[in-house]
Formats: C-alpha cells, sequence, structure tokens
C-alpha cells in the first residue's frame, strides 16, 4: 500500500467526518484502505454492513467526497509544515497504539523525544494560588528529572504546566482539540510557538483547518493520558476536564496521580474523589518516581522547608519568606514593609534577591511563594 496515499486520503476522510472516529474505523476495516474507500462510487454495502450509521451520516460523507480536493488539502497540510503519522507508522508514538481507541492517526508540529518518559499534568482552568504555586512546584520537578510534560494548552493548570517546563529548560508537548494551524485559546498562540521554539510539539488528531468545538475535547484528554506514564491532576471540582483524562488514563492502564487541598476549596474536592478512589495521593516528586519505580538523576527538595534548609539566605530573606509563608494571599509591598519592620530600600532589594533565587513571584495582587 502507498503510504503516502493513504496519508491523503486520510486526512480528506477526517476533514469531511470531523475526525469521526467510529466512522473513519469502519471505513478501513470495511474497504481495507482509505484509497479504497474513497474510489468506492457508493456506500450501499458498506451501509448494510453498518445500519447504526445514519443515513445523513453517509450522504454528508459522498456529499463531502464531491466538494472537497484530497491533493489540495494536502498541499495545505504540507505548507504549514504539519507531519501526519499512521498508526501503522513506526513514527507513532508507541506509547499511544496501546490505548483502546487510538487514533489512527496523528498530525504533529515539532518534535519530542519519544525515549523521554513523558508524564501529563492537568488541572481546572481556574486555579487557586495554591494550584498554581503547586503545579510550578511539581512541574519544575519532572523537568529536572528528566520527563517530558504533556498537557492540553488550556488555561489555568494547563498553560502553567507548559511555561514552567519552557522557563525550567525542558521539553513539553502540547495536545489540542482542533486543528494544528488553529490555536485554542487564542492567548496561548505566543506560548504554542515558544514550545516549537524550545523542542517541543503540539499533537493533534484534527486535520488543519477543523476548529475547537466543544465535543472535540473530551476525545483529545485520551491521547494526553495516552502519550504518558501516568496523569497528575493538581486541582480539580467534580465537574472537570481534568478527571475525564485521569478516567481515561485508569482505562488505559495508566498511573494517576492527585495532588490533595484544602476541604474547603471546590477546586479540591475532584482530587479528594481521585484519593478515594485509589489514586496516588502526591506530597513531593518522590511519590510520583516511587510509584514509576524510578531514581531521580539530581537533588529534588521534598518541601520548602528543605528547600530554605539548603539554600545561602540572609536574616532578612528568611524573615520575608515567613510573612509572605504565613500569608493566606499574595502580599504587597507595603503590607510586607508593615510586618516586617525594616527600611523600605532593605525590603526591595530582600525582594528582588528572593526572585532571582527563585523563592517568590511577583504578581499583579502581590508576592507569593514558589514551593
Amino acid at each position: 500500500m502507498d503510504l503516502n496515499s493513504e496519508k491523503i486520503y486520510y486526512n480528506a476522510f477526517n476533514i469531511i467526518t470531523d475526525c469521526n472516529y467510529s466512522l473513519l474505523s469502519r471505513l478501513k476495516e470495511f474497504y481495507g484502505s482509505f484509497i479504497a474507500a474513497w474510489e468506492a462510487s457508493g456506500y450501499d454495502e458498506f451501509l448494510n454492513a453498518n445500519k447504526h450509521f445514519a443515513l445523513d451520516t453517509i450522504e454528508n460523507l459522498m456529499r463531502g467526497k464531491t466538494e472537497l480536493d484530497p491533493v489540495k488539502e494536502w498541499d495545505k497540510l504540507k505548507n504549514l509544515g504539519i507531519k501526519m503519522h499512521l498508526i501503522e507508522e513506526d513514527e507513532y508514538p508507541s506509547l499511544l497504539k496501546e490505548i483502546p481507541n487510538a487514533p489512527l492517526a496523528i498530525y504533529q508540529l515539532g518534535d519530542f523525544d519519544q525515549l523521554q518518559s513523558t508524564i501529563a499534568v492537568v488541572g481546572t482552568r481556574k486555579p487557586t494560588s495554591y494550584g498554581k504555586m503547586v503545579a510550578e512546584k511539581i512541574t519544575k520537578d519532572l523537568v529536572e528529572c528528566g520527563f517530558v510534560v504533556m498537557s492540553g494548552l488550556a488555561y489555568g493548570i494547563d498553560t502553567i504546566c507548559h511555561q514552567t517546563t519552557l522557563e525550567c529548560g525542558g521539553s513539553t508537548v502540547a495536545v489540542v482539540g482542533s486543528g494544528l494551524d488553529i490555536i485554542f485559546p487564542p492567548t496561548n498562540k505566543r506560548l504554542a510557538q515558544k514550545i516549537l521554539e524550545k523542542r517541543g510539539a503540539l499533537i493533534s488528531e484534527y486535520a488543519p483547518s477543523l476548529p475547537p468545538l466543544k465535543h472535540h475535547f473530551p476525545a483529545r484528554n485520551r491521547i494526553v493520558s495516552g502519550l504518558s506514564l501516568g496523569v497528575v491532576v493538581v486541582e480539580a471540582p467534580l465537574k472537570s476536564g481534568a478527571l475525564i483524562t485521569a478516567r481515561f488514563a485508569l482505562d488505559q492502564n495508566r498511573e494517576v496521580f492527585a495532588i490533595p487541598g484544602s476541604i474547603f476549596s471546590k477546586n479540591s474536592e475532584g482530587t479528594h474523589q481521585l484519593i478515594k478512589s485509589g489514586a496516588k495521593l502526591v506530597n513531593s516528586i518522590t511519590d510520583i518516581l516511587e510509584e514509576l519505580n524510578m531514581i531521580p538523576e539530581v537533588k529534588i527538595f521534598d518541601s520548602f522547608e528543605d528547600k530554605i534548609t539548603h539554600a545561602d539566605l540572609s536574616a532578612e530573606e528568611k524573615k520575608i519568606i515567613s510573612i509572605i509563608k504565613e500569608a493566606d494571599h499574595p502580599l504587597l509591598v507595603d503590607e510586607i514593609v508593615s510586618l516586617a519592620h525594616l527600611p523600605i530600600d532593605v525590603i526591595n532589594q530582600t525582594l528582588t534577591l528572593l526572585e532571582l533565587k527563585n523563592f517568590i513571584r511577583a504578581e499583579a495582587n502581590g508576592y507569593r511563594l514558589v514551593i
């Protein structure tokens, strides 16, 4: 079989059917290839053998064939620099081949080392300050241990994990719910470009030009977990896409890790439910490494206190860290001055040093710890 022609016609069917996995897989099974499926003059026999498909679905398929030029669409894909890997090709990620209902092909921009271990980090689109700190900490430690960090390029935890990975010099892969020429949310276009610039990749099962429709994202989540050895859920309410990813991970025989949070936070209800159901409770990166039977190649601090102990900090630095740590919200400079009883110039100098040492971070609403 000519794999290049097979790719051309799979891409065409993907566009016409909006990547209808059930239909695409049955077409391949019935005709033996997408080339043969495209060349079929009619689909009466196919419909008789697959009566669960609506007549409208097949009529839309036939109409789409008359309106779409497969070679022209393939040229568009190549001009965008997008690669496609069919499931039967060696370039298709081996981990993804293992899962039920694995995509028949994936589209890819950029590259990542498939020999490196991958971990997905996911969570709510609206994280708390605690969630942000935990996502940064766990991502930083994963990068230091040599993991490729996988996520979904969504608002919130996904974005934090991709950004933190890049800041730490690591490699990250974003799995999206649209064609790779349409970045969603649009505010993450620059982030997507940085991922490609820093030895990362963007992956999708959707052909170029397919929009980010609502039903694409739950399907996308099975790829996030399927490409990973395990999934870390940072913060997630009970109705969260992150929990869908966790359920896919369980179905795929992947490890599921959950980070506990406040009993008063809605964002912790989902992670606590996962822990009750048997997910591995994570207090530090060590819990993840132990579950995966891995030994870190670098020193990882299990706690913020451990990090402070091993750091060379002045008395002023330790005092300001203690003040920010004890607060239940980010602190403005005026608040720190009031609580520290130190001159403003000393406060400003110390805050700058702590930022450079990656102990604190300045945000719009004040300073917070980087744990």
